[in-house]
């Protein structure tokens, strides 16, 4: 099982995932999550470490790979 980390952030998380998506719900929860925590949860503020973009930003093609 993985733990909260970048990778569950990146690719698990069901609030970041599809907020990053585009679901208006999950967009919503997040800006709650992140305006309470200053930052997101601790996974996202691993994957903003490990790849340079918040919780609620995509990842562009360079940086995907």
């Amino acid at each position: 099982m993985k733990g909260l980390d970048a990778e569950f952030c990146e690719s698990c998380c069901p609030v970041c995932v599809n907020a990053r998506k585009g679901n208006r719900i999950a967009s919503f929860l997040q800006k709650i999550e992140m305006s309470l925590t200053g930052g997101g949860c601790p996974a996202g503020r691993d994957r903003q470490k490990k790849y340079g973009v918040r919780p609620n930003e995509k990842r562009d093609a360079r940086q995907a790979g």
